[in-house]
Protein backbone atom coordinates (compact mmCIF):
# COMPACT_ATOMS: atom_id res chain seq x y z
CA UNK A 1 0.00 0.00 0.00
CA UNK A 2 1.52 3.68 -0.72
CA UNK A 3 1.95 6.13 1.54
CA UNK A 4 -0.76 8.58 -0.60
CA UNK A 5 -3.88 5.67 -0.41
CA UNK A 6 -2.63 5.23 3.37
CA UNK A 7 -2.82 8.93 4.35
CA UNK A 8 -6.10 9.27 2.10
CA UNK A 9 -7.55 6.28 3.94
CA UNK A 10 -6.09 8.02 7.34
CA UNK A 11 -7.63 11.23 6.66
CA UNK A 12 -10.64 9.46 5.48
CA UNK A 13 -11.48 7.38 8.69
CA UNK A 14 -10.46 10.91 10.77
CA UNK A 15 -13.05 12.69 8.75
CA UNK A 16 -15.78 9.97 9.86
CA UNK A 17 -15.02 10.38 13.17
CA UNK A 18 -16.58 13.20 13.39
CA UNK A 19 -20.03 13.33 14.98
CA UNK A 20 -21.62 15.71 12.31
CA UNK A 21 -20.32 13.20 10.09
CA UNK A 22 -22.34 10.44 11.42
CA UNK A 23 -25.45 12.67 12.08
CA UNK A 24 -25.50 13.13 8.30
CA UNK A 25 -24.43 9.58 7.29
CA UNK A 26 -21.85 10.34 4.82
CA UNK A 27 -19.52 8.69 2.89
CA UNK A 28 -16.28 9.89 1.40
CA UNK A 29 -13.83 8.64 -0.84
CA UNK A 30 -10.23 10.21 -1.90
CA UNK A 31 -9.10 8.33 -5.05
CA UNK A 32 -6.07 10.90 -5.78
CA UNK A 33 -4.16 13.41 -4.61
CA UNK A 34 -6.22 16.43 -4.70
CA UNK A 35 -9.46 14.94 -5.49
CA UNK A 36 -12.19 13.89 -3.48
CA UNK A 37 -16.02 12.81 -3.22
CA UNK A 38 -18.15 13.67 -0.42
CA UNK A 39 -21.97 12.09 -0.28
CA UNK A 40 -24.75 12.67 2.14
CA UNK A 41 -28.08 10.19 1.57
CA UNK A 42 -31.28 12.01 1.54
CA UNK A 43 -32.98 12.20 4.91
CA UNK A 44 -36.27 14.02 5.34
CA UNK A 45 -35.08 15.80 8.33
CA UNK A 46 -32.59 17.61 6.60
CA UNK A 47 -35.37 19.29 4.63
CA UNK A 48 -36.91 22.73 4.97
CA UNK A 49 -40.54 24.49 5.02
CA UNK A 50 -41.16 23.75 1.16
CA UNK A 51 -39.78 19.95 1.34
CA UNK A 52 -36.32 20.99 -0.21
CA UNK A 53 -32.84 19.78 1.11
CA UNK A 54 -31.81 22.85 3.82
CA UNK A 55 -29.11 24.82 1.60
CA UNK A 56 -26.94 24.22 4.62
CA UNK A 57 -26.35 20.84 3.79
CA UNK A 58 -25.27 21.50 -0.21
CA UNK A 59 -22.99 24.23 1.88
CA UNK A 60 -21.42 21.49 4.07
CA UNK A 61 -20.96 18.32 1.48
CA UNK A 62 -18.87 21.18 -0.70
CA UNK A 63 -16.78 22.45 1.86
CA UNK A 64 -16.12 18.90 3.19
CA UNK A 65 -15.45 17.74 -0.27
CA UNK A 66 -12.82 20.60 -0.79
CA UNK A 67 -11.58 20.48 2.59
CA UNK A 68 -10.58 16.59 1.66
CA UNK A 69 -9.37 17.45 -1.42
CA UNK A 70 -6.75 19.91 0.13
CA UNK A 71 -5.96 17.76 3.11
CA UNK A 72 -5.29 14.51 1.03
CA UNK A 73 -2.34 16.66 -0.29
CA UNK A 74 -0.72 17.60 3.09
CA UNK A 75 0.42 15.22 4.78
CA UNK A 76 1.74 15.95 7.90
CA UNK A 77 -0.99 19.31 8.94
CA UNK A 78 -4.96 19.61 9.07
CA UNK A 79 -5.92 22.37 6.98
CA UNK A 80 -8.70 24.51 7.94
CA UNK A 81 -11.26 26.32 6.16
CA UNK A 82 -10.75 30.07 5.80
CA UNK A 83 -13.49 30.76 3.35
CA UNK A 84 -16.17 28.99 1.55
CA UNK A 85 -18.76 30.46 -1.24
CA UNK A 86 -21.28 29.02 -2.91
CA UNK A 87 -23.49 29.51 -4.92
CA UNK A 88 -27.04 27.55 -5.33
CA UNK A 89 -27.97 26.52 -8.69
CA UNK A 90 -31.07 24.98 -8.15
CA UNK A 91 -33.31 23.59 -4.92
CA UNK A 92 -33.09 19.70 -4.10
CA UNK A 93 -36.42 17.55 -2.77
CA UNK A 94 -36.23 13.68 -2.26
CA UNK A 95 -32.69 12.89 -3.17
CA UNK A 96 -29.25 12.66 -1.73
CA UNK A 97 -26.25 15.05 -2.75
CA UNK A 98 -22.76 14.53 -3.53
CA UNK A 99 -19.96 16.71 -3.81
CA UNK A 100 -16.59 16.29 -6.06
CA UNK A 101 -14.09 18.36 -4.74
CA UNK A 102 -10.73 19.29 -6.78
CA UNK A 103 -7.88 21.76 -5.49
CA UNK A 104 -7.19 24.33 -7.82
CA UNK A 105 -3.71 25.59 -6.56
CA UNK A 106 -1.41 24.81 -4.27
CA UNK A 107 0.32 26.79 -2.06
CA UNK A 108 2.73 25.95 0.72
CA UNK A 109 0.07 27.10 3.08
CA UNK A 110 -2.93 28.09 1.29
CA UNK A 111 -5.34 25.55 -0.92
CA UNK A 112 -8.00 26.36 -3.07
CA UNK A 113 -10.29 24.34 -3.86
CA UNK A 114 -13.56 23.98 -6.49
CA UNK A 115 -16.72 21.85 -5.12
CA UNK A 116 -19.79 20.81 -7.55
CA UNK A 117 -22.48 19.73 -5.85
CA UNK A 118 -24.78 17.56 -7.55
CA UNK A 119 -28.44 15.64 -6.33
CA UNK A 120 -28.26 12.30 -6.68
CA UNK A 121 -29.88 12.14 -10.48
CA UNK A 122 -27.07 14.09 -11.59
CA UNK A 123 -27.95 17.48 -11.63
CA UNK A 124 -25.72 20.48 -10.95
CA UNK A 125 -27.60 21.85 -7.68
CA UNK A 126 -24.58 24.37 -6.62
CA UNK A 127 -20.81 25.56 -7.14
CA UNK A 128 -18.34 26.52 -4.16
CA UNK A 129 -14.83 27.44 -4.13
CA UNK A 130 -12.76 27.30 -0.93
CA UNK A 131 -9.80 28.28 0.51
CA UNK A 132 -8.23 26.39 2.82
CA UNK A 133 -4.87 26.90 5.46
CA UNK A 134 -2.39 24.59 6.69
CA UNK A 135 -2.36 24.88 10.35
CA UNK A 136 -0.12 23.87 13.07
CA UNK A 137 -2.26 20.69 13.75
CA UNK A 138 -0.69 17.33 13.51
CA UNK A 139 -2.97 15.19 11.50
CA UNK A 140 -1.35 12.44 13.82
CA UNK A 141 -2.71 14.25 17.07
CA UNK A 142 -6.15 13.84 15.40
CA UNK A 143 -8.93 11.36 16.67
CA UNK A 144 -9.07 8.35 14.48
CA UNK A 145 -6.23 9.08 12.14
CA UNK A 146 -3.49 6.52 13.33
CA UNK A 147 -5.86 4.36 14.69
Amino acid sequence: MSSASTHFEKLTRCCMRCKISRFLDKTIEIEKAGGARVAIPFQPDLTQNADFLHAAMLFEVGDTAGFMAANSMEETYSVLTVDYHINLIRPVQKEGIYAVGEVVTAGKTIYVARSDVYSESGKLVAAGQGTYTVSKILLTDLDGYDD
